[in-house]
């Protein structure tokens, strides 16, 4: 791997004040998502995939678990410049598709609302901005009672200690539930979405470059001037969603092939 994985990793400091707040957002999606039998068990998985019996989830329809399903096929060839956009948005189309990204998107609102408050607020932005890049950085107070209510066989066990992203190809799952929810979604929920695929951008390339994850851009170092670039750029992408998604688009591919191009 070249670029930002080859780079000294440097921890980032907690965010004073805010931290605790902040580690509340992603405590509660995931409460709803990964976490779902420990806190909200009347849900059956729903808002994952399912509970391995009557419940399928609806994370099943568009991402992968088990499968590959035909909208994140769709996504990964539109992003790599193999596929349309007319074919993913097909995809996204089918009402079963279509049910389950609005159902996720319409939760997802919901807890924003109460965590961050109105998308269209230029304080609730730079808020969520911060959240999101000590997310993406592991710069959030752990979450110890989470990890003590998993028995040690638990696969979760490893990372229910901490608020952050292991799995990379996650970030570009959320990317795809976002642009499709701008197709089947509510139409005044566009402004948070906007800011959720300018996080994903900013977020995604901060959790590559500190973590070293995957290939990033190469002008990204985990450091003060990259944290300060990236938080400037996810500004002018959050009252860009074709802007932030096309970016997220090159990541994949530099993810992929080691290019934007």
């Amino acid at each position: 791997m070249t670029g930002a994985a080859e780079r000294r990793v440097e921890q980032v400091p907690p965010l004073p004040g805010n931290a605790t707040r902040h580690a509340a957002w992603f405590h509660e999606l995931d409460a709803w998502t990964e976490y779902w039998d420990v806190y909200q068990p009347q849900t059956n998985g729903r808002f994952y995939f399912g509970d391995g019996g009557s419940e399928r989830g609806l994370l099943t329809c568009f991402l992968p678990r088990e499968g590959r399903p035909p909208p994140f096929i769709a996504w990964t060839k539109m992003a790599l410049n193999l596929g349309s956009v007319a074919s993913f948005e097909e995809t996204v189309l089918s009402p079963d598709v279509a049910l389950a990204v609005r159902e996720v998107d319409d939760l997802m609102t919901r807890l924003f609302a109460r965590h961050f408050g109105d998308a269209r607020d230029s304080d609730v932005r730079r808020d969520y901005l911060e959240a999101i890049f000590a997310f993406a950085t592991d710069a959030l107070p752990p979450t110890p009672e989470r990890e003590s209510r998993l028995p040690d066989d638990d696969p979760r066990k490893r990372t229910a200690g901490r608020h952050t992203l292991d799995g990379d190809i996650m970030w570009f799952g959320w990317a795809l539930h976002t642009e499709a929810a701008g197709l089947v979604g509510e139409p005044a929920a566009a402004p948070r979405r906007s800011l959720v695929l300018a996080g994903i951008a900013m977020g995604c390339a901060a959790n590559f470059a500190w973590r070293g994850h995957r290939r990033t851009r190469e002008e990204y170092a985990p450091d003060d001037a990259t944290a300060a670039l990236l938080k400037a750029r996810a500004q002018v992408w959050a009252d860009d969603s074709a802007a932030a998604a096309r970016e997220i688009h090159a990541l994949f591919r530099i993810r992929e092939w080691g290019s934007p191009e």
